[in-house]
């Protein structure tokens, strides 16, 4: 390195001479004059540019010295802190290692420790499991032995007992044999004679009903017939509203009413077979005390009146009539 400073100062200085030469050589007038001209040339001091030239070459050789020298103390810095970084790495390293290796060598230890102690315990287990095993198989003849013994007492003590019972039963199931032979008999009568009672007593209140019945209704429509002659001269009533008006006298005839009721209002749903006969009574709108009543009274009323008109009786069939206590 110093060689090429020493070199580099060597050639700027020749070519530095080079060029002041090459200057004075340009104002040197080479032609012959006719007349002598005095001038006054200047003088160069050429030792003075010289020095100052060498002077700045050597303050920047030296800054240059002094540049590199600091380049290669921070280099060498630079290089001494990588090493010892590098050397803080190796120790963290081989110190991760080791404890890796430490690691392995108590966790080697450790399953060693309970692998011995599983193995310890096994054996423990294992004769434990052994010598229950033998007491339980001679429990188990024992138990056996006994059992057999028993069975063999019970078996005989059963077999007595069930020819016992046999003979007993034998006996038994001769006289309940007996019995129910007189008891069917008797039940048989007594069931035909009460069968025989009650379907008298049916038929007797069926007619009584359906007598009643006819005769509610001979009475109504003889009601509504002066009602409805008498009415003839101010107002004629339709046949339709005739109908539900001797529907809603029959049914408030079978209808049981509480004062609370006094001013409600119910609307059945009312389905009724060709000849009047009540198939379904339900609640389409109104009070629910009011129309569970209003409900009862139209099934116990049985049948209905019913238009002898083709063109209205198929109106009846499945209407809904509104009615109203008379309180």
């Amino acid at each position: 390195m110093k060689n090429s400073s020493t070199i580099i100062a060597f050639i700027t200085a020749v070519a530095l001479h080079l060029i002041v030469g090459g200057v004075l050589l340009m104002n040197v007038d080479l032609s012959f004059p006719k007349e002598k001209i005095k001038t006054s040339v200047p003088v160069i001091h050429a030792s003075v540019v010289n020095q100052q030239l060498f002077d700045d070459l050597a303050q920047r050789k030296k800054d240059q010295q002094l540049a590199e020298k600091r380049r290669i103390e921070k280099v060498r810095q630079e290089k001494e802190r990588v090493k010892r970084e590098e050397a803080k790495r190796k120790k963290r390293e081989a110190d991760r290692i080791k404890a890796e290796k430490a690691e392995i060598v108590r966790k080697k230890k450790e399953a060693e420790r309970v692998q011995a102690e599983k193995v310890l315990a096994a054996k423990k287990l294992k004769a434990k499991q052994e010598a229950a095993k033998a007491k339980k198989l001679a429990d188990d003849k024992r138990r056996k032995q006994e059992a057999e013994r028993k069975k063999a007492a019970e078996k005989a003590e059963a077999k007595r007992k069930k020819q016992e019972t046999e003979r007993i039963q034998a006996e038994k199931a001769a006289k309940a044999k007996a019995a129910k032979i007189k008891a069917e008999k008797a039940a048989k009568a007594k069931a035909a004679k009460i069968k025989a009672e009650k379907e008298a007593k049916r038929r007797a209140e069926a007619e009584k009903e359906r007598l009643r019945q006819a005769e509610l209704d001979r009475q109504m429509e003889s009601e509504f017939e002066d009602a409805f002659s008498s009415a003839q001269s101010s107002k004629q009533l339709s046949e339709i509203a005739r109908y539900k008006a001797l529907i809603e006298n029959k049914i408030s005839r079978n209808w049981q009413v509480d004062p609370d009721m006094k001013g409600k209002t119910c609307t059945l749903a009312i389905r009724l077979a060709p000849d009047g006969l009540v198939l379904s009574a339900d609640r389409s709108r109104g009070d629910m005390k009011l129309c569970a009543s209003a409900r009862r009274a139209t099934l116990k009323a049985k049948t209905l009146p019913i238009p002898k008109d083709p063109e209205i009786a198929p109106q009846f069939r499945d209407f809904d009539i509104t009615l109203k206590p008379d309180l």
